[in-house]
């Protein structure tokens, strides 16, 4: 993929988590829409792109409670991890906040899958975090959603979490790609993957195999 690739970031809603427009040329992904579908369309507009599809890192409110106008105003498929689709499509109420849920059907990832995109992507299945997340990667940029903070890791005490399998995608991805590789991470600023497995204390099981 050319070196032109442009990461615009906004941080939405009462959690705080990133939305991330990737862009090349006149095409743009937008990935974890959580809210503020205003401030989404705003930025989409000001940098003149056509989104062709959105994308979910895994089935959490504040990461897709956006999804439903960007759809209907953009008339784009969505994508999301097989095993958290019914949680877009029935999210209910989440610490008394409601969030439309995604009326379209979205297109299920299931699997590692190249998704053939304007801009093309490899989904990687990470769950730990919620059973259906997954890690987007475009070039030399990992988008994690919830896996990975800076100087942190996602919960694991919601519905389907587990720190253990959490640890083991985490650990998939340390092995597979570069120190220096980009990760946007779901809240927070970004990192890379070597700042993270030198001083994350979470990552310390990885560190100390590494070191065998």
């Amino acid at each position: 993929m050319p070196d032109n690739l442009r990461v615009h970031s906004l941080t939405l809603g009462p959690l705080g988590a990133n939305c991330f427009v990737v862009a090349q040329g006149r095409d743009a992904l937008v990935i974890d829409p959580g809210d503020e579908p205003d401030q989404v369309v705003r930025l989409v507009t000001r940098l003149g792109v056509t989104p062709a599809a959105i994308l979910l890192t895994h089935g959490h409110f504040d990461h897709f409670g956006a999804t439903e106008p960007l759809v209907a105003a953009w008339k784009v498929p969505v994508y999301v991890g097989a095993a958290d689709a019914g949680q877009i499509a029935d999210p209910g109420m989440t610490w008394g906040i409601r969030v439309p849920p995604v009326t379209a059907d979205p297109v299920l990832i299931d699997g590692e899958q190249r998704l053939e995109l304007p801009l093309p992507l490899l989904a990687i299945p990470t769950p730990g975090h919620s059973p259906g997340s997954y890690t987007f990667q475009l070039a030399e940029h990992l988008f994690s959603g919830d896996l990975i903070f800076s100087g942190s890791v996602g919960r694991t005490d919601l519905s389907g979490g587990s720190a253990r399998t959490l640890i083991e995608s985490i650990g998939a991805l340390v092995r597979r790609f570069p120190a220096e590789t980009m990760v946007h991470c779901g809240h927070g600023p970004d990192t890379t993957l070597g700042r993270e497995l030198a001083r994350n204390p979470f990552f310390a099981p990885l560190r100390r195999e590494l070191e065998r």
